[in-house]
């Protein structure tokens, strides 16, 4: 809401005759404010599909701070268990927009022509934002210490053909290996820690917080972070259904708006460290995550870029992987399935973040 800016009132002194000076109706005070005001934005219900991860901060903090609320929009959460589930509830417009891994069911479902839109950046692999981890088994890591030890080793990631595949290859590929040299063991995260400790695995990928937990167990040591294997990969992203996108776009720059806002107040927070927005994104993150506070002051998070900028080049990277492993059919045009004019339109709202 704008404020209305009152000058002052000037005072005729007629000295010679003392007039009184003029006076200012308040009903024609409130109907001038009126006039002024930003015009409520029109209410709308948005559904998000969301996996409930440490990348979804952003929406977790939009939500919680009122940005959302302060576009009119009240966010129906919907949570899935990854963004694959997602596919058809975008591609028919029943979900609005969602969150999640970019994969070859995801690029395959838009190659046959399901209509869904990457249009922001919702988690990535910046310098420092290592939060996917490439980690051995204790009892194993004075034998494995790089790529080139992993040879005909179990390794677990949580799913194959998802972007965390494609970055494994890439860290086998500095020791000249490759995803054929290892036996692949698709585990849930949470089955990642009690994998490593009965030597059912030999080497786990997580992202965070399953990361920080194996380590915490002591059943596991750090190889490397990916950060440093393929930066500035981008590993989740926000999506929108075209029925959203092209029937309601007021509400698809609204809710991009409210998006920005949450990922400028986590940079705040965790790059800018700014201590009083840091505890305060920690506890809405704890909420929505339903992880303990104390765990998500020790991992290691996401990056979440405040412009919402995609990284179309390692989007293309990955599906060039999955086109060349036989995963997915046929390369798609990123440059038409990635959307940026409303990260663009919010921005040209917001300011550009400093």
């Amino acid at each position: 809401m704008k404020k209305l800016v009152v000058g002052p009132v000037l005072i005729l002194a007629a000295a010679a005759c003392g007039a009184a000076a003029p006076t200012v109706s308040p009903t024609s005070q409130t109907a001038s404010a009126a006039n002024r005001a930003t015009p409520t934005p029109a209410p709308v219900t948005i559904k998000f599909g969301q996996v409930g991860s440490i990348s979804d901060a952003a929406i977790f903090i939009a939500d919680a701070k009122g940005y959302f609320k302060e576009q009119g929009i009240t966010l129906d959460l919907q949570t899935f268990q990854s963004a694959a589930n997602m596919t058809t509830p975008l591609g028919t417009g029943e979900l609005d927009a969602g969150g999640g891994a970019p994969s070859a069911g995801l690029f395959n479902a838009i190659g046959r022509g399901v209509n869904i839109r990457i249009v922001a950046d919702k988690g990535s692999l910046t310098p420092g934002h290592g939060y996917e981890a490439v980690i051995v088994r204790k009892d194993l890591a004075e034998r494995v210490k790089s790529a080139k030890d992993m040879k005909g080793l179990k390794v677990s990631i949580a799913a194959q053909d998802i972007v965390p595949e494609y970055s494994l290859d890439a860290f086998l590929r500095t020791g000249g290996l490759t995803i054929k040299d290892i036996t692949v063991v698709p585990l849930a995260f949470p089955d990642m820690i009690a994998a490593l400790a009965n030597k059912a695995i030999d080497v786990a990928v997580p992202t965070e917080p399953t990361a920080t937990r194996i380590l915490d167990a002591g059943t596991g040591v750090l190889i490397t972070r990916t950060d440093v294997v393929v930066p500035g990969e981008q590993t989740a992203v926000i999506l929108y259904s075209e029925k959203f996108a092209a029937q309601n776009k007021d509400a698809a720059v609204r809710f991009m708006k409210a998006y920005l806002q949450g990922a400028r107040f986590y940079n705040d927070a965790f790059d800018k460290k700014d201590p009083a927005k840091r505890k305060e994104a920690i506890d809405i993150l704890a909420k929505g995550t339903k992880l303990d506070a104390a765990l998500i002051e020790r991992v290691v998070l996401p990056g979440i870029d405040p412009n919402g900028a995609v990284n179309t080049k390692s989007l293309d990277a990955a599906q060039q992987y999955f086109v060349q492993k036989g995963s997915q059919t046929k390369a798609i045009d990123m440059s038409k399935v990635v959307d940026t004019s409303f990260a663009e339109a919010a921005v040209k709202e917001l300011g550009s973040y400093r």
